[in-house]
């Protein structure tokens, strides 16, 4: 199987091929991005009619006589909390995608703090996407438990690892200075303007409005107050039908010079719709009406992004893919009128895409905390928006006749290989890499552990470092073929030769004659 820019696709089908010199005969796959049944399989076009922000709070006048001489700049003297670069979970990208990334302090990574991101954004401006004041800046939204609280997380890119500080959304009102309640779904960045969505909800701050205000709440040097407020309803939004759309994502579409949203919608029969609403780039203000919208395939849609010719939607995975903690996301690429097929797996619950023409990469941000697990998975990631093309197969054994693949689908260093039956689904995918066998959705190698010369050890899977305990050759015979380890000499064999499901897979003394030393290439 080929996976290229637009996700699993099949190239060839029962065809055996050699992939790598001395290596197994592998037979080339198809895995079909099947899933529950969508209302429609193209990104359609669909009426406007009655999609309308309208304004429904101008506070600049409260700002005006609230703010005084403790407004400041954002600068990145202010982003003075450091993370931690590189991809710093396991994750299950495309390994064609070239996936990197960033992640937070231990707090925010396990959710233990209660906070919880949702969108994400780069600057955009009429010079260009990336900077702002000639900082690579970045910024995500945030919710705390029960939504009473947002705040705005700005992030300096222009250190390694990232530093970043956050800033409470705030009401400056007739009562006082209140935290902005809501769920804030998403968040885009144009000009000098932060436009943040919670369901029928838009916000807009402008950043001019910094405001230092220590201690006010807690943990919170710095607040942004709300400047304008649009709804599309006064009464509850209702996603993927009606006049009253929901606001569940958002990013800034340069080819339109809008906003770009997505509605998330809970059900097995359809997706939610995309909605482009124009922006007055001079005044930073939405001109009101919607000016065009699409209804799509993708189920449970979290965020959504345009590169100026193909949509990229986060949203569920078809049942084919199995890699999760909680609930499998992926990213669908395609253009209007056209199917969307997946471009990669992404890591648990990813919420918010955004387009940065400056680097040519899709950004994202994903939400799952996993508080009682050894590894939080919770990050900041970027990838490319073309996978090149990787050969993947599946590896059977001829006595048990079953497939291999990491214990519970796990993604993480030292899970053990298991073998199953056959299932056609994404953890049970490999790909040949110079002598290594690969996990496709883990990108970790099949490895001896503890480099261990004996027979009746595990197999598990390891980061790659080409190690010899790592690198498989190809002995034909048994009706398949025998992998013998280059570190030990020894084969690859399930325990004591079980037929059953979940038996562990082990190293022992390489015997032709048995069949459960013996491997094809599978496809289903």
């Amino acid at each position: 199987m080929k996976i290229d820019d637009h996700g699993l696709r099949c190239r060839a089908l029962r065809l055996l091929r050699a992939v790598g010199a001395g290596l197994l005969a592998v037979a080339a796959l198809c895995v079909a991005p099947a899933g529950a049944a969508h209302a429609s399989t193209t990104i359609a076009a669909t009426s406007t009619s009655g999609f309308n922000l309208s304004l429904q709070a101008d506070n600049s006048a409260t700002i005006a006589a609230t703010l005084n001489a403790s407004r400041v700049a954002l600068t990145p003297a202010m982003a003075e909390r450091p993370g931690k670069a590189g991809l710093c979970w396991p994750t299950p990208f495309n390994p064609g995608v070239g996936a990197n990334g960033y992640c937070w302090d231990s707090a925010d990574d396990t959710g233990s703090n209660g906070w919880s991101p949702q969108g994400f954004s780069v600057p955009h401006d009429a010079a260009g996407d990336g900077r702002w004041n000639s900082v690579r800046w970045e910024v995500t939204s945030w919710h705390n438990s029960n939504d009473t609280q947002i705040r705005l997380r700005f992030t300096n890119r222009n250190t390694s690892p990232p530093t970043y500080a956050d800033v409470a959304l705030v009401v400056f009102s007739g009562s006082g200075v209140v935290q902005r309640a809501g769920h804030a779904d998403g968040v885009t960045w144009y000009g000098d303007k932060l436009y943040i969505v919670s369901g029928r909800v838009l916000d807009i701050v402008d950043l001019g409005d910094l405001t230092a205000y220590p201690n006010v709440f807690a943990g919170f040097d710095y607040v942004l107050p709300v400047r304008y407020t649009y709804r599309t309803t006064s009464s509850p939004c209702v996603p993927a039908t009606g006049t009253t759309p929901c606001l569940n994502g958002v990013s800034f579409d340069r080819s339109r010079g809008a906003l770009l949203t997505n509605e998330y919608y809970n059900a097995d029969v359809a997706g939610g719709r995309l909605i482009s609403w124009p922006l007055n780039l001079s005044t930073g203000l939405p001109a009101g009406t919607a000016q065009a919208a699409w209804t799509s395939p993708v189920h449970k849609m979290q965020g959504v992004t345009y590169d100026g010719a193909s949509f990229f939607i986060s949203g569920l995975c078809p049942s084919t893919y199995n890699n999760s903690y909680r609930q499998p996301a992926c990213v669908h690429k395609g253009a209007a009128g056209e199917a969307t097929s997946v471009l990669t797996q992404v890591p648990d619950m990813t919420q918010n895409l955004d387009w940065d023409a400056s680097t040519g990469r899709v950004r994202g941000i994903n939400e799952v905390h996993q508080s009682t697990e050894f590894l939080p998975q919770r990050l900041v990631f970027d990838f490319a928006p073309t996978a090149r093309a990787i050969t993947v197969g599946r590896f059977r054994n001829v006595n048990s006749n079953m497939c291999v693949l990491p214990y519970a689908a796990s993604l993480n260093d030292g899970a053990y290989i298991v073998q199953a039956a056959c299932d056609g689904k994404s953890a049970q995918n490999w790909y040949w890499n110079g002598a290594e066998m690969r996990s496709f959705v883990s990108d970790r190698c099949m490895t001896v552990e503890g480099a261990s010369n004996a027979a009746g050890v595990h197999i598990i899977q390891a980061a790659c470092t080409n190690s010899a305990y790592q690198r498989w050759t190809r002995v034909t015979g048994n009706g398949g073929a025998m992998l013998v380890n280059e570190g030990s000499g020894k084969c690859l064999v399930p325990y004591a030769g079980s037929k059953s499901s979940g038996a562990n897979i082990m190293q022992g003394n390489c015997d032709a004659t048995s069949r459960a030393y013996a491997w094809i290439g599978y496809t289903p």
